[in-house]
């Protein structure tokens, strides 16, 4: 099993460097495992938006087109939404992400 480090910055401001991230989880997983406070309502599904959060711009342009599933999810919290939101339940493992980092969006 691999795993790279990510940055995490919770709701109130606090980051976590070196935070790992496991090759068989999605960013949601991996934060969840960490101990972050995503609740994760629709399990993953891209149908809820309780796992939204922001990534750093590089991070966005390497985790991969939004799917229309997501989009149409990021578009019901547009008030919330920036130009780097990501549903973390679809952003994959990939070894290029390493040293990322996630802003976790407001619940």
């Amino acid at each position: 099993m691999s795993s790279i480090e990510i940055t995490v910055i919770d709701r109130e401001g606090n980051r976590a460097e070196g935070v790992p991230w496991e090759d068989d989880e999605s960013l949601m997983e991996c934060l969840v495992a960490n101990s972050y406070p995503i609740l994760a309502t629709c399990g993953g599904n891209a149908s809820c938006s309780t796992c939204h959060s922001f990534l750093d711009r590089a991070t966005f342009e390497k985790a991969g087109e939004i799917q229309e599933d997501e989009e149409d999810v990021l578009d019901t919290i547009e008030d919330e939404r920036e130009p780097t939101s990501r549903l973390t339940c679809q952003v994959e493992w990939d070894e290029d992400l390493a040293g990322a980092e996630v802003t976790i969006g407001p619940m």
